[in-house]
């Protein structure tokens, strides 16, 4: 599974996508805005391409990812490593930055992360995922093995106190939601999936045996696309929309004085 998640981070197409997009770079702006202002170092574990890394003011800023590939657009201090294991000595870091990142690892790779996490004891960590995603939304499908899978490599969704009880020490002092959406509708999302229409994308690769997402019948596919555009049209004038990312700031909770 490693391997072909290796495969698919390792495009440099997939990158590509961020270049210029005003909806990432807006989102990146918004992330960095939470950064307490006493934090002097920073650990973004996941940075990708830099488009945080690259934008962080502090005095050491470090940019992490177990792609090599992306790391050569980081400007600042970069490393490739994997989150389960983190080639990092406790309190080095004030704050670790984790965004975008966690709802991608197998559940092992995920348990192992977040102790690792804590293992770092930064006073701060920021964490940005997908807020309540319904995974029966999207979904590709294997034209080799038949899995199915997210288009984005998605493996869990998080709820609004998913961190509550996850890093042990610390304790949230800043919650917020950015990235409003329309919501999708399940009807046209299970009528897809009964005409064997899946989501379209040629860069992922089957997590199980790295094969491609199945191309979906051309007439359909054209034709839920217009139903679903009409959806999103009639859902934006009635304005129901709900937020898609949630940012957590943690801090270390303070020890009692006798």
């Amino acid at each position: 599974m490693v391997k072909y998640e290796l495969q698919y981070y390792n495009q440099q197409q997939l990158w590509n996508a961020y270049d210029g997009n005003r909806r990432e770079l807006l989102r990146a702006q918004e992330t960095i805005q939470q950064i307490p202002d006493e934090v002097t170092t920073v650990l973004d574990i996941g940075c990708g391409n830099g488009i945080l890394t690259n934008r962080i003011n502090r005095e050491v800023v470090v940019g992490m990812d177990f792609a090599n590939i992306p790391l050569r657009n980081v400007t600042k201090h970069a490393v490739c490593a994997s989150v389960e294991k983190l080639p990092f000595k406790p309190g080095v870091f004030d704050l670790i930055l984790i965004t975008e990142v966690l709802e991608h690892l197998p559940e092992h790779v995920y348990v192992q992360a977040l102790d690792e996490i804590v293992r770092l004891d930064a006073k701060y960590i920021l964490i940005s995922v997908p807020f309540n995603e319904d995974f029966d939304i999207d979904v590709c499908k294997c034209d080799v093995c038949e899995t199915t899978f997210h288009p984005s490599h998605h493996c869990r969704s998080f709820d609004d106190m998913w961190y509550a009880d996850k890093f042990p020490g610390y304790e949230a002092c800043q919650v917020s939601y950015s990235t409003i959406m329309t919501t999708k509708n399940h009807a046209i999302a299970r009528l897809k999936r009964q005409h064997g229409v899946y989501t379209e994308n040629k860069l992922v690769c089957c997590p199980l045996c790295g094969g491609n997402a199945r191309p979906p019948n051309y007439f359909l596919n054209y034709l839920f696309k217009g139903i679903t555009l009409t959806d999103i049209i009639l859902k934006t004038v009635l304005n129901i929309k709900r937020p898609y990312h949630q940012l957590v700031l943690m801090t270390k909770r303070q020890v009692p004085t006798e």
